[in-house]
């Protein structure tokens, strides 16, 4: 089962739709925090057994759902690092350009996820320059609907032309399907390595502008990229 919040809850924000332990639902459900997401089975294109065929509408993207009886995974469904570009055997300065952040805006840029798993928090690939600045993270789904975000103080930005690990206040499963990866920061010294035309990326990208420490519940998706304002990220599971 998934439900739908009708109240912020465990770091996710109201109207997400999430799976959680199955006596947590019933608790948020008969508690009027969250509604209970219908999920209907669907015919089998290559002749399976319909009743088992379900899916799953998770802030736009519809994908598989588990059976009846299924829970959340306890076993990774793939990679347990997903970046938002491909970054080949280069060099990982080579993957983008390092440029300061406007102190308070988002930097969205867009990652597709393949399959289902529970993801602790978001990776940032660092500029030349850090140590001055702190910086959070936010994960935003198809819609533009926040669905996670790490501490909203920020940590100091640390470790020159590295991937730097933020975790999510709680971690989420994500159905497959396309997001947004949320980069703000409180300064204006501190790099991060931007996802630029020259480097062939398929990505959509923006900014959105704000106070920092205040993540927006709800963004405007990118419909175009715009080069040098959205970062190059990575999902993990551990």
């Amino acid at each position: 089962m998934a439900v739908t919040l009708l109240r912020p809850y465990g770091g996710f924000a109201s109207g997400a739709t999430v799976m959680l332990p199955n006596d947590t639902e019933a608790a948020l459900v008969a508690q009027g925090l969250a509604t209970a997401v219908s999920t209907a089975g669907l015919a089998d294109s290559v002749g399976g057994d319909q009743s088992q065929i379900q899916f799953v509408n998770q802030g736009g993207n519809i994908a598989p759902f588990q059976i009846p009886g299924q829970g959340t995974p306890v076993v990774m469904q793939g990679p347990s690092i997903l970046p938002n570009i491909s970054l080949g055997t280069a060099a990982l300065t080579a993957a983008g350009t390092s440029s300061v952040h406007v102190a308070g805006t988002m930097n969205i840029s867009e990652i597709f996820v393949p399959h289902w798993n529970v993801w602790k928090g978001l990776s940032v690939l660092n500029g030349t320059v850090v140590g001055t600045d702190n910086m959070l993270v936010a994960l935003y789904n198809t819609t533009g609907q926040l669905v996670a975000n790490s501490a909203v103080a920020g940590t100091l930005s640390a470790g020159a032309s590295t991937f730097q690990a933020r975790d999510f206040l709680s971690p989420v499963l994500l159905a497959p399907g396309r997001y947004f990866c949320g980069v703000q920061s409180n300064g204006t010294t501190a790099t991060s390595n931007k996802l630029v035309t020259a480097n062939g990326v398929n990505v959509l990208t923006t900014t959105v502008a704000g106070t920092f420490g205040t993540i927006p519940a709800t963004i405007t998706v990118p419909t175009t990229f715009t080069t040098a304002v959205g970062c190059v990220c990575q999902l993990y599971t551990v």
